[in-house]
């Protein structure tokens, strides 16, 4: 017996049926809203089914974007640490230029206050023996340097030439253990001998009375005997007087006027008078 319906028909059926179901929902969806509540469901249902779906992917591209925005942070700090290094190496510089400019202005103040001719130079060398106050100037017999030359900083005496060459020298600084200076007493005109000590903050007055008129905070300044240096050049400042009970000498010590140990400019007498020896 052939059957009423083949099952090429109730396919078509089938379909035909779909077609209209679906025609008829869109239809009630695009004119009524009326799927609004369904789509609601449906998706509320699938939503942990997209975020299990969607998590490999979204955990590379966090993943991904980590990693690039801490390789981005890193050659960001690297730079900024470069910077940084750059600007304080710039600072130096500006506060080292500072300093010169403001050390040569005071230089040319004792240029302008010194009648003689001063030649400027440079510290490149400090002794490394802490028993020998010298320093090495970048200029010599070429500038006109010459033994026995005084050497002055914007403060006052530093030392004198011991040692040329052709475009160096070297200065043997006034608080040297070897060195002697006459100097005198600004206040009272009292004439002594500066000697040094040894050490860079420190000259000695010896051989002077007990009852001698000298106090601290008197200056000290060369006397111009010997010939070495001409008078009135600001050697020191008084800081104690000793007097001993019984002992018929007091010992005076000083204070350099210049900061001998933070000097870098300093000025060579060159004038055409001749050194005394």
């Amino acid at each position: 017996m052939r059957p009423l319906f083949s099952q090429t028909s109730v396919a078509a059926v089938r379909l035909v049926i779909a077609v209209t179901f679906a025609v008829a929902t869109m239809l009630i969806d695009s004119r009524l809203d009326g799927l609004q509540i369904v789509r609601l469901a449906v998706k509320t249902a699938l939503w942990p089914v997209e975020q299990i779906a969607g998590f490999p992917a979204n955990a590379t591209r966090a993943v991904a974007d980590w990693t690039q925005t801490r390789t981005q942070l890193a050659g960001r700090l690297e730079s900024l640490a470069i910077e940084n290094e750059r600007l304080l190496t710039e600072q130096l510089k500006l506060h080292t230029l500072r300093a010169e400019n403001s050390e040569l202005r005071r230089l040319l103040g004792v240029r302008e206050r010194v009648n003689e001719r001063l030649l400027q130079a440079q510290i490149e060398r400090v002794s490394n023996d802490p028993f020998v106050h010298r320093v090495t100037i970048n200029r010599g017999i070429a500038a006109g340097v010459q033994i026995g030359r005084p050497v002055l900083a914007a403060d006052g005496l530093v030392g004198q030439i011991v040692s040329v060459y052709p475009h160096a020298s070297e200065v043997l600084l006034m608080t040297d253990s070897t060195h002697q200076l006459p100097v005198q007493v600004t206040r009272t005109r009292l004439r002594a001998v500066a000697f040094g000590t040894g050490q860079l903050d420190q000259l000695e007055l010896r051989n002077l009375p007990a009852t001698v008129d000298i106090v601290a905070g008197d200056v000290i300044e060369t006397s111009g005997l010997a010939g070495r240096f001409q008078p009135g050049i600001p050697v020191a400042r008084v800081i104690e007087v000793i007097r001993s009970p019984g002992q018929p000498f007091a010992r005076v010590l000083c204070e350099p006027a210049a900061e001998l140990s933070t000097l870098t400019l300093l000025m060579v007498d060159v004038s055409d008078e001749e050194v005394g020896q």
